[in-house]
């Protein structure tokens, strides 16, 4: 019994040995320095080549992605792309080396596809295009679903080589930086007017004339008589003058890539009698929606605005209803990092000259005003919207500068429009 459990033994020991033999051993662990393997990248259509020295023999991956032939001097390989896809090519050199090359076959060139991406999207503020390897990224954020929408359809024009990462709203990193747009309304107003003459009327005669007589009692019993509009001309000899200036300072700061809405006002009521009296509302403020996208790497910001502002005017007429001012302005301006612009720079000015009185007589030079009356009105307005984006963590001389000298021509302010200058009406002169 001994004997026979040593042979049992030994038996097993000897099958264990043969199985641990036969089992493969594990491939050695790639080294921390070992190079990567060679890369080719190339268009369908495209020619390579590759060295063919002390090569052995050679063997081709995935069939049909590139056509790889010998030049008859054996000394290089030449890779023609033929479809888009990925293969390798096995190289077996003399002294036993191996070298596996990874072949990439792409429908466009790298070069024409970074050069087209560059065009269609590299100016877009927010948005980066990455190449990784032999395939490119447009990495980023947006604000509205149209343009991410045109990202995604640009990307789909480069199946395989382009991807799109782009999200809506904005990256999380772009978006943790807080944008501030300072808005600055700025209006003067200056009126002038004078009426020199007399005051004629403009009708003779008219009124009302009334007569009763009682036959039996024979009598009047009423008698009414009225005369108006008569030829009582008075001494008219009048003359105004005076300026305002109005200047509405709007602050708005948001996260990068996040829209932002600033509204302020009211709404004054007002009665109409007719035939149902009722309450007619009318409303004045500031509503300002701005946009703003910067992008960190080129420095450049991009602000989208909507602004309307209305203001109350004076009754005009024999109505008590007030009139107003809207001023509309929808825009996209792009700027470096600290600088500001003034948009929406009008200057106007009106004249009216009436006369009135005598027919022929009041448009007699000089003497026209014994018999009539000229009335002269003027109106000048100079206004102007100053925008100055910035970052919270970057100091803008240029803007603090802008507006500084806008706001002593606002306090130095006194009537004369000639002297109103808030910002140079010039563009800058380039230097070469």
């Amino acid at each position: 019994m001994m004997k026979r459990s040593c042979i049992s033994i030994w038996l097993a020991g000897l099958l264990s040995a043969h199985v641990a033999h036969a089992q493969p051993a594990p491939p050695p662990p790639l080294a921390a320095n070992q190079p990567a393997a060679p890369e080719l990248n190339l268009a369908v259509g495209e020619n390579r080549v590759i060295p063919a020295h002390d090569v052995k023999s050679y063997s081709e991956g995935a069939s049909g992605i590139a056509e790889v032939k010998l030049t008859p001097s054996g000394s290089q390989f030449v890779v023609v792309g033929q479809k888009a896809g990925a293969t390798t090519l096995l190289l077996i050199k003399r002294d036993g080396t191996e070298t596996t090359w990874n072949i990439n076959v792409f429908a466009r060139p790298l070069q024409t596809v970074a050069t087209e991406l560059n065009e269609l999207v590299g100016d877009q503020t927010g948005i980066a295009v990455k190449k990784v390897g032999a395939r490119f990224f447009i990495e980023g954020g947006v604000s509205s679903p149209a343009d991410l929408e045109r990202i995604q359809h640009i990307a789909s024009l480069y199946n395989g080589q382009v991807e799109s990462l782009v999200v809506l709203g904005g990256a999380a990193a772009v978006r943790k930086i807080n944008i501030r747009v300072d808005f600055y309304f700025v209006q003067y107003d200056k009126t002038r007017s004078r009426q020199l003459g007399i005051d004629m009327p403009t009708q003779i005669g008219g009124g009302v004339l009334t007569f009763a007589y009682d036959i039996l009692a024979r009598a009047t019993t009423t008698a009414t008589a009225a005369l108006s509009r008569q030829p009582l001309p008075a001494l008219d000899v009048a003359a105004r003058n005076g300026w305002a200036k109005v200047v509405k300072h709007a602050t708005v700061i948001t996260a990068n890539g996040a829209s932002a809405t600033f509204s302020s006002g009211g709404v004054q009521n007002f009665s109409i009698t007719g035939l149902a009296n009722s309450i007619h509302p009318i409303r004045f403020g500031t509503d300002v929606n701005v946009l703003p996208r910067f992008d960190p790497v080129s420095r450049e910001i991009a602000v989208e605005i909507h602004a309307d502002v209305a203001d109350l005017t004076s009754p005009t007429g024999a109505t008590n209803l007030p009139g107003q001012n809207i001023s509309k302005l929808d825009t996209n301006v792009a700027l470096k990092l600290g600088q500001s612009v003034v948009l929406s720079g009008i200057r106007t000015r009106d004249e009216q000259y009436t006369t009135g009185g005598l027919p022929w007589l009041s448009e007699i030079p000089v003497l026209g005003l014994l018999f009539g009356s000229q009335d002269v009105r003027m109106h000048e307005v100079e206004g102007a919207l100053f925008i100055v984006p910035s970052v919270l963590d970057t100091s803008t001389a240029r803007a603090d500068e802008l507006i500084r000298t806008a706001l002593h021509e606002y306090d130095e302010f006194s009537g004369d429009m000639d002297e109103v200058t808030p910002f140079e009406e010039r563009p800058q002169q380039v230097r070469q």
